[in-house]
């Protein structure tokens, strides 16, 4: 399903919702969305006080989000949630679930960027980050991880270079076997994160959000073998709205660590 842009409390309450309906339903889940206005969502184990380490989004909205990494910045983006039962094979195996789902970008991107006449490839991040937890950066997008999607600038003699961009990341949170993916794929640039740059900036295009919207779908069920059938969020509407009150849009919760 393709949800209209919401708040950041309201996409985190959902995104639950979905993992618990799947716990007891042992059915799978796809869901797209966007965000009302910048937001700032804090990984499980952050530190609320460590947002003060990155001052252009001090004035945004701030969320804490169920699953743990990196704070996210979320405005010119699209964001996905894929929920997986304890009967789905990739439920299992997580590191070929990021895999997966990450390989259903690069299909889609891989037609749409002008990647061709680029110096810029899509490469996938090998290597994990040997950096202790309280050193590394307070943005996901500037941290590296295994599978994340990074456009890879190459030389002429296809040498790669250090100098790379992440635009897309997930992370995720398991419950009573089921799994939750989330993750954001960064099309622009915010003026509350300038120092991310988004497709747009690197290729110096206008990405159609919407039409990517429609094109994704179709990308996950191939790549993960799901029969999906179009939905809405009316199915997870009063447990979403019971999270919201009892934990997201609390500051006991934001402010948890």
């Amino acid at each position: 399903m393709i949800d209209p842009p919401a708040e950041g409390v309201w996409n985190m309450a959902v995104d639950e919702a979905m993992l618990d309906a799947a716990a007891e339903t042992d059915m799978p889940s796809l869901r797209f969305y966007r965000w009302q206005k910048p937001t700032l969502s804090l990984g499980y184990f952050q530190q609320y006080a460590d947002r003060n380490k990155h001052p252009s989004s001090l004035d945004a909205t701030v969320v804490r989000r169920l699953s743990g990494g990196g704070a996210l910045l979320h405005d010119q983006e699209i964001t996905y949630c894929l929920i997986l039962p304890r009967s789905h094979p990739l439920a299992r195996n997580t590191q070929q679930l990021y895999r997966s789902v990450h390989e259903a970008f690069v299909r889609l991107l891989n037609r749409i960027l002008p990647i061709e006449k680029s110096p810029w490839q899509l490469a996938k991040c090998e290597k994990l980050s040997v950096a202790k937890p309280e050193s590394e950066p307070f943005l996901c997008f500037q941290r590296r991880s295994p599978s994340d999607l990074l456009l890879r600038r190459s030389d002429q003699n296809n040498v790669s270079l250090a100098l790379d961009y992440k635009i897309l990341g997930s992370a995720q949170r398991r419950r009573r076997g089921a799994v939750l993916q989330h993750g954001s794929l960064l099309l622009g640039q915010s003026t509350v994160a300038p120092q991310l740059l988004g497709l747009n900036e690197i290729f110096a295009i206008k990405l159609d959000a919407q039409e990517i919207l429609k094109k994704l779908p179709d990308e996950f069920g191939l790549q993960l073998g799901l029969d999906l059938q179009e939905n809405s969020t009316a199915a997870w509407h009063q447990a979403a709205k019971e999270l919201v009150d009892r934990r997201y849009a609390s500051s006991r919760w934001t402010l948890r660590r």
